[in-house]
């Protein structure tokens, strides 16, 4: 529901002038979505006058922080660039990983659950939503560090959020933050076991399992050495925590504004209209910006309807 009162449909007119700088002209209000029915820019000068139309939604986008992680075109462990022989080890990380990515997904999800069934107040538990967790992090980590890139941890960090950067478990499942977070712990728990190519049970993060449908597999072909075997769970550690600390803590971006027109001419005495009536609808919190010169008068004539 719209959180100001407003009709199901109200017509709103502004008239205003602009001051030489950036103008935000209008901004839709919360539970709001605006249609601009028409846009007339009118120069009340004696000379040409240029004008730039955008909107920018007024929101702050997350970036994840690969700082300490990667560097140029390279994973890093501590200060050691994992190049040359050390790419070995991340690619037996990555087969491992993806061999036991149903096992991973699975133990995880079943891990939140008799967590949850322990806890004093449980949430109504979904398994698929914290296998989708687990599985998106070992996705994007297996071909991440293979392909040395960033793009799939990125990917999966974002995934938490909506377009406009609003956190999805913050906002939609709050009841169920601390265990998102819970599933990517443990994610990176089996994933220490896995990529030595050594049983997951009993070791110290993981003495037993959670669930027995679904079993660890291994390759006989990998010899999995301490050196190779750090390095990889070095890097992985560090891009689990990297989805993580973008859900908790974000790094955040303005979201860059769209132009709409850039730069063009109003002759003197004259006027623009832009916009083809309807076919501009700005969502709740998206501002509408004028940029020109103070000689330059703009009405807009905006239907708005509340959101239900």
């Amino acid at each position: 529901m719209a959180n100001v009162f407003v009709p199901l449909n109200r017509f709103q007119s502004l008239i205003t002038n602009l001051t030489g700088e950036e103008d935000e002209i209008y901004v839709a209000p919360n539970g709001v979505s605006s249609i601009m029915l028409s846009i007339q820019i009118t120069n009340n000068s004696f000379q040409v006058q240029p004008v730039t139309i955008f909107i920018k939604s007024n929101r702050e986008l997350p970036i994840p922080n690969f700082e300490g992680v990667f560097s140029s075109s390279f994973f890093l462990s501590g200060s050691t660039v994992l190049n040359g022989n050390y790419l070995g080890a991340l690619d037996s990380a990555s087969a491992l990983l993806n061999l036991n990515k149903t096992f991973i997904k699975k133990e995880a999800a079943a891990y939140v659950s008799n967590l949850n069934n322990l806890a004093e107040t449980p949430f109504t538990f979904t398994s698929s939503r914290f296998e989708n967790y687990a599985v998106d992090a070992v996705d994007a980590i297996a071909y991440d560090i293979v392909n040395d890139k960033t793009i799939r941890t990125t990917k999966a960090a974002k995934a938490y959020y909506t377009k406009n950067g609003s956190n999805i478990i913050k906002n939609i499942y709050p009841e169920e933050y601390s265990s998102s977070l819970f599933v990517l712990d443990y994610v990176n728990n089996l994933a220490a076991s896995v990529i030595k190519n050594q049983s997951v049970t009993g070791s110290d993060l993981t003495p037993t399992l959670n669930q027995t449908s679904f079993t660890q597999s291994f390759n006989t072909n990998f010899d999995v050495t301490s050196s190779f075997y750090s390095s990889s769970a070095f890097v992985i550690d560090n891009l689990i925590n990297v989805i993580k600390n973008t859900i908790q803590a974000p790094s955040l971006v303005e979201q860059l504004p769209i132009q709409l027109v850039t730069n063009a001419t109003i002759p003197p005495a004259d006027s623009l209209s832009p916009i083809v009536s309807g076919k501009l609808v700005l969502e709740e919190g998206y501002g509408f910006v004028v940029s020109g010169s103070p000689d330059l008068t703009v009405v807009l004539s905006i239907l708005e309807s509340a959101n239900e």
